[in-house]
C-alpha cells in the first residue's frame, strides 16, 4: 500500500507525540479481540478501511442495549443479536482488505446532523512556515454517517457559520478556531518528519458535543474541489497559489 494513503501508519506516527495523543480518538487494528474491546470500553466504534478514501467501505457500530448492536453504512441501518453476529457480519465484508476500529466521536451537529472539517495547510516552496490556508465545514447528508459531500449528498458550509449554528454556538466561535488551528499546524509539523519535503495537508478535523478537538485523519493529497465550490474563491484561490509555489 501507499505509505501516504495508510491511515494506519499515519495514526501511530501522529500517536507517539505526546502532544497530539489528546486528540486522536482510540484506533486499533481490526481483529476479533480488538473490536470486542473496543466496543466493550466505548459502546460505539467506526470501522474502515485503512487505505480508503472518499468515505467508501466505512461502517459504525453502536450497542443499543440488550445485547442488541446496530450497523450503518452509507444511509442503511441493520440489527444484530450479539457482538459475534456483529463480527462476522464485518469479518466477511472487509476480509479482502486491512481495516482499523476507531473510537465513534460523538461530533457536534448543525440542525440535529453531524459535522466535521476540512483544514488545508501548507507551505510555500523553501519555506519552513506552515499556514492555514483554507477551512470548510462538511455537514453529513441525512441519514449517513460520513461527511463525503458527494457520498452523503451533505453540504458544506464556512466553518464560521457551521459554528454559529452548531449545537457549540454558545461557545467561543475564537476559541474553537484557535484550537483547531493549534492542533492542525502541530498534526502537520510532526507529519512533516514522516514525509519530508511535502508542502499540502488536508487534515479531517471534528468537534464534539463539548467542543474537544478531534484528529479524524490526515490525507497528503487533498482535492480542492470543496474550496472550487464555495462561492467566495478566496481560499481556493490562495490554495493553488501556494500549490504554485509563491
Amino acid at each position: 500500500m501507499n505509505l501516504s494513503k495508510n491511515k494506519w501508519l499515519k495514526y501511530k506516527y501522529l500517536e507517539h507525540s505526546s502532544s497530539l495523543t489528546p486528540y486522536l480518538p482510540s484506533t486499533k487494528q481490526f481483529s476479533h479481540h480488538n473490536f470486542l474491546r473496543m466496543m466493550d470500553k466505548y459502546g460505539q466504534v467506526i470501522v474502515k478501511p485503512i487505505g480508503g478514501s472518499r468515505g467508501r467501505g466505512v461502517y459504525q457500530v453502536r450497542n443499543l442495549g440488550e445485547d442488541l448492536y446496530e450497523i450503518h453504512i452509507e444511509n442503511r441501518q441493520h440489527q444484530f443479536m450479539g457482538l459475534d453476529a456483529v463480527y462476522s457480519y464485518l469479518q466477511e465484508r472487509t476480509k479482502h482488505h486491512s481495516y482499523m476500529v476507531q473510537r465513534l466521536i460523538t461530533r457536534a451537529t448543525v440542525q440535529g446532523r453531524p459535522f466535521d472539517m476540512r483544514i488545508i495547510v501548507q507551505r510555500r516552496r523553501y519555506h519552513s512556515t506552515w499556514k492555514v490556508t483554507g477551512k470548510v465545514a462538511k455537514v453529513v447528508g441525512p441519514g449517513y454517517i460520513v461527511s463525503n459531500i458527494e457520498r452523503s449528498n451533505g453540504k458544506l458550509m464556512r466553518v464560521s457559520s457551521a459554528l454559529s449554528e452548531s449545537s457549540l454556538s454558545d461557545m467561543s466561535k475564537t476559541m474553537l478556531k484557535h484550537k483547531i488551528k493549534h492542533v492542525s499546524i502541530r498534526s502537520v509539523k510532526r507529519l512533516d518528519r514522516l514525509f519530508p519535503g511535502h508542502r499540502i495537508y488536508g487534515l479531517d478535523i471534528g468537534l464534539d458535543q463539548d467542543g474537544h478537538v478531534w484528529i479524524i485523519e490526515a490525507n497528503l493529497f487533498p482535492s480542492r474541489s470543496h474550496f472550487r465550490k464555495l462561492k467566495d474563491k478566496s481560499m481556493y484561490r490562495r490554495i493553488s497559489s501556494y500549490i504554485r509555489g509563491y
